[in-house]
């Protein structure tokens, strides 16, 4: 599927590139073949004007400098008969000229090509109104067409070596767009396929914990169902279960919503003024009594007026998240400790306790969705694997950091930081 994906992107990206080097070079190519042509029909419109006639005919007024070379003039009669007024300029083939006494005057020089010469020239039908001076003013020719040649050989070369340069490098970055693509495409698309893996894995997960629930009520219901006349005293125990099953059902889909919607955004943070010492305290006293079933010493140290501004009721989730795990995972006569202290610019929470801990090689997945440590513990110890990553959103929610440190056999220590404010 990503091959797939990474192909078309190439292919997208590539083709877009080469539109636009195929567009860049042409426009390359137009701007310095106007340069070029403007050059040269800057001098053939300077000679149009210094050869008009008397009777202002429709010529065009010379612009900018006078060329370096001047172009030929051509002065053809009414009959056909060529007078060539400037034949120190003729720098013309001799089987080229019968060619241009057969353009039509249109007053806009035009580029032709005969045998191997280009040419830019400029044809003026003058009507036989025009006369030109030769033998030094002694003698006057009526003309009907004059001409105003310029051999544009070496200009044509130019555009013609402009034109590989240009091919050659838009096939060149055509080519290096391709293979630069490929490479692109592979690093864009690698957090994407972090992100399906993850979700696939997610989403493998998440059936594998509904399915053991689920075939726990179906195999209680399916029991009760054999002894319809038994009462509920009688199948209290199966009836228990199917309950159990169906609160911890409920939770672990409460949780996959809840990082479902934290994963689109859609979980909103209600930030409101609250002294986290309080709040600390209120938890630590609910988990008081669990604490003392199990014969846990559960002590609290907490800084009198830490004010925040954040969510309570998601920062008393974490602090549930938090004591439950350290209450879940310590044996009997050990201690959990809370304490929360004023830090730089916020508050810092720490629970810790002196439980079964984690192992080095496990703590940088702790907060993983569906992680657990002890590969052998399963869904009956309550947990869904899912707490210490909610734990990690709400915390990052706030704009804080939490961390973890643990020694295996000896505990385990959460620590987090929460700024006063956003």
């Amino acid at each position: 599927m990503f091959a797939r994906i990474r192909n078309k992107l190439v292919i997208l990206n590539a083709l877009v590139f080469f539109i636009i080097l195929i567009l860049g070079s042409t426009a390359l190519y137009l701007y310095m073949e106007q340069r070029l042509v403007d050059q040269v029909d800057e001098g053939l419109l300077e000679l149009s004007y210094r050869v008009h006639d008397q009777s202002r005919g429709p010529f065009y007024r010379p612009i900018g400098k006078t060329v370096d070379r001047p172009p030929v003039l051509l002065a053809w009669t009414a009959e056909g008969k060529l007078i060539n007024a400037s034949p120190e300029q003729q720098v013309l083939e001799e089987a080229d000229v019968v060619g241009f006494y057969k353009l039509e005057g249109n007053q806009l020089p035009q580029t032709v090509k005969f045998g191997e010469h280009s040419y830019r020239v400029l044809t003026m039908n003058t009507g036989g109104n025009t006369f030109l001076e030769l033998n030094g003013g002694t003698l006057a020719v009526r003309i009907a067409k004059v001409q105003f040649v310029r051999n544009i050989d070496s200009e044509q070369a130019i555009l013609d070596r402009l034109s590989m340069v240009l091919i050659a490098g838009t096939l060149f970055g055509g080519v290096l767009t391709i293979l630069a693509g490929f490479f692109l495409a592979g690093r864009a698309l690698v957090p994407i396929r972090i992100s399906w893996e993850k979700q696939q894995q997610f989403v493998a997960d998440a059936s594998h914990e509904l399915r053991t629930p689920l075939a726990v009520i179906q195999s209680q219901t399916e029991l009760l169902f054999r002894h319809p006349d038994r009462t509920i005293q009688e199948e209290s125990e199966k009836i228990s279960n199917v309950y159990k099953e169906t609160r911890r059902m409920k939770k672990l889909v409460g949780d996959l919503l809840t990082l479902a919607r934290s994963d689109s955004n859609q979980m909103e943070i209600e930030r409101k003024p609250l002294q986290l010492d309080r709040l600390l305290a209120d938890v630590s006293w609910q988990f008081a009594q669990m604490a003392e079933l199990k014969e846990i010493k559960l002590t609290t140290e907490l800084q009198p007026g830490l004010h925040l501004e954040a969510d309570e009721a998601r920062l008393r989730q974490l602090l549930v998240i938090l004591l439950d795990n350290a209450l879940k995972y310590t044996s009997e006569a050990g201690q959990v400790h809370v304490a929360c202290h004023r830090a730089s610019h916020g508050a810092e929470l720490v629970v810790q306790d002196t439980g079964e801990g984690i192992d080095a090689e496990d703590l940088p997945f702790v907060f993983d969705r569906f992680f657990r440590g002890d590969k052998s513990r399963t869904s009956s110890d309550g947990g869904t694997g899912l707490g210490l990553s909610i734990a990690k959103w709400i915390v990052e929610a706030h704009h804080g950091k939490i961390r973890v440190e643990s020694v295996l056999g000896r505990g385990t220590t959460f620590t987090v930081f929460l700024p006063a404010k956003k």
